[in-house]
């Protein structure tokens, strides 16, 4: 009779120590950020397109700046409207990157213009290419958490790429100093995709008072003295692995206008037609006329 009992218990034990070994197995989301990640390096061409917001401060819930594009090859295509509430206005600009070649439309131009050196150009098709977007995470992530999936009928799962604070103010600086060095003589101004606000221009101008000499601002003060964090939340198609948005959340605080600025920004990019894009446009007038 004992014997009968471990025939039926052993294989009862067995099964329910396997179910709770499945039920606390948790998905190693660094392993599926990587996969993803490589899936979509892989990829030549797609579509993108998105949109940023301040969720805090006087813009609260504006729609700063919407974007779309396609990338082809090693060429990327992209249509940027820069909004400008106080002016009442939007800028419209389009960028054409070939052969690592930039090239630029703005307003109502019809001909593609080389920006040769033009680094402003660079930070604004950076700021919202979903490719430099997964560069950026792999470059600066501090860690990958897995997100529980709300919705188990459909393909979608997500992890969150959480990036690294101190690596993030380095690279504000950098492209603070790029917009404020002496040699920039660009009349385009990008937007900061890290703080929003700081995109007025307004801390680039010289000091009053004391500090009147000072012939740039003092980046490195304004970066030391803000707090800045980020990350990313990546969903994707559990079945073929690639990216179907990414949400980028901002949070930021640092002094401008001589106040404490709190800012929480948002940038969304949807991405679709894998491999079913038509070719990029060819920049020949531009390439005619570029020094």
């Amino acid at each position: 009779m004992r014997k009968a009992w471990n025939f039926i218990f052993l294989p009862l034990l067995c099964a329910a120590l396997a179910g709770c070994n499945t039920m606390g197995a948790r998905p190693n989301a660094a392993a599926a950020f990587d996969q993803v990640r490589d899936r979509f390096a892989e990829q030549e061409a797609f579509a993108f397109y998105g949109q940023t917001k301040l969720l805090t401060g006087d813009t609260a819930n504006g729609n700063v700046v919407s974007f779309s594009g396609r990338k082809h090859g090693d060429g990327i295509l992209m249509n940027v409207n820069l909004s400008q509430p106080e002016r009442k206005r939007v800028n419209t600009l389009s960028l054409l990157s070939r052969q690592q070649r930039l090239y630029v439309k703005q307003g109502s131009d019809r001909e593609w213009k080389s920006v040769g050196r033009d680094g402003s150009f660079r930070q604004e098709l950076n700021n919202w290419d979903p490719v430099f977007a997964f560069r950026q995470m792999d470059e600066l992530k501090k860690s990958v958490l897995p997100l529980t999936d709300r919705n188990m009928a459909d393909d979608i799962e997500a992890v969150r790429v959480l990036l690294d604070s101190t690596r993030l103010k380095n690279w504000l600086a950098e492209q603070m100093k790029e917009q404020a060095g002496p040699h920039v003589q660009s009349a385009h101004q990008p937007r900061l995709k890290l703080a929003m606000m700081l995109s007025d221009g307004a801390w680039r101008a010289p000091r009053q008072g004391a500090a009147i000499q000072a012939a740039e601002p003092n980046v490195d003060e304004i970066i030391d003295q803000m707090e800045l964090e980020a990350e990313y939340t990546v969903y994707y198609n559990k079945t073929t692995m690639l990216p179907t948005s990414l949400v980028m959340s901002i949070r930021s605080e640092y002094d401008a206008n001589n106040q404490r600025v709190l800012e929480h920004a948002q940038v969304e990019t949807f991405l679709q037609n894998y491999g079913q894009v038509p070719p990029l446009p060819e920049p020949t007038s531009a390439e005619k006329t570029a020094k």
